[in-house]
């Protein structure tokens, strides 16, 4: 079993890199170059300090492709439990999306909450069609 986690961890690495870089791009052009809100600062959570900009655009990057490849180790899981990876895949993946979508904008100001669901579906997309491909162990 963990043969299979490996493979398609394996399998994956430059995809994983792929949306990472995409999702730093995403965030550079939506908070540096455009100079939209970024999230609260996890570190201040008394106080109205959001994370600065340049600190978000490259911890986009990390966050993005370890987020991912938590959900390579779960497409590999719902390889091995299902016939149909793919469709619950997508359909766990899009819940998320709704979910972290609507619970941004109760949790941040609103332009960071756009911020935020512009980002997330800029790694979204490509994730929930290019991972499936790649994990594929066989």
């Amino acid at each position: 079993m963990l043969d299979a986690f490996l493979t398609s961890l394996k399998a994956s690495i430059k995809t994983l890199l792929l949306i990472g870089g995409m999702a730093t791009v995403g965030a550079g052009l939506l908070t540096i170059v455009i100079g939209m809100d970024t999230p609260w600062a996890p570190w201040e959570r008394q106080s109205n300090t959001m994370f600065p900009p340049v600190l978000f655009t490259l911890a986009s990057f990390v966050a993005t492709v370890a987020f991912c490849t938590s959900t390579v180790i779960y497409h590999t899981l719902l390889q091995l439990v299902t016939d149909k990876p793919d469709q619950w895949w997508r359909i766990s993946g899009v819940v998320f999306l709704l979910a972290y979508g609507t619970f941004s904008f109760v949790s941040q100001p609103t332009e960071a909450a756009i911020m935020l669901n512009i980002l997330h579906l800029i790694v979204a997309l490509p994730s929930l069609i290019l991972l499936p491909r790649v994990c594929a162990t066989g």
